[in-house]
């Protein structure tokens, strides 16, 4: 028992650092210490309704970028306090769920159903934008200034509280 505890705590600790050095890559300071941030990757999306939209189509406002999957404990957990925020910030704030390598298209569609998100979906049937964006868990949430820098990337879950926070604080009052 006590060999199955350790194996959890070192990948956790792993994940943990893993999460940490991504982050602090994300972004880096010149020699006067001033933080350079590092600028969202161009990429292109094929929406749940079929039509093709760019992450620059949202430049001029602050985005957050959720991906997900209907595989995804975590991920179907926080969909509906993302739905939440989105509703509470959707005048200031775009939100995209990327639902990443799913099983099927009707298993995300019964997801979204079932959590009542409204907010924009898109498709990646690959991987490919989640390697672009530096993925390292499910859900990972990407957070995007109207500017389209890279502010912010959370592995993990995030339900409203924290996101109402980081939503506030990453992107409003910046």
């Amino acid at each position: 028992m006590n060999r199955f505890r350790n194996r959890i705590f070192i990948v956790a600790a792993v994940g943990v650092v893993a999460a940490a050095l991504f982050v602090a890559l994300s972004a880096s300071s010149d020699a006067n210490g001033a933080q350079e941030l590092t600028v969202a990757p161009s990429v292109e999306f094929e929406t749940f309704d079929g039509e093709t939209v760019a992450l620059s189509d949202f430049e001029g406002k602050p985005v957050v970028l959720n991906f997900w999957a209907s595989w995804c404990p975590a991920c179907v957990a926080e969909m509906p306090d993302f739905e939440q925020v989105h509703q509470a910030f959707r005048d200031d704030v775009t939100f995209i769920g990327v639902d990443m390598q799913d099983i099927s298209r009707d298993a995300a569609l019964q997801l979204v159903a079932e959590t009542g998100v409204s907010y924009q979906l898109v498709d990646d049937p690959s991987g490919a934008v989640y390697s672009q964006f530096g993925g390292l868990a499910m859900p990972t949430t990407v957070f995007i200034d109207a500017e389209g820098h890279i502010v912010d990337t959370h592995a993990g879950a995030l339900f409203a509280a924290d996101l109402t926070e980081r939503v506030e604080a990453l992107l409003l009052d910046a």
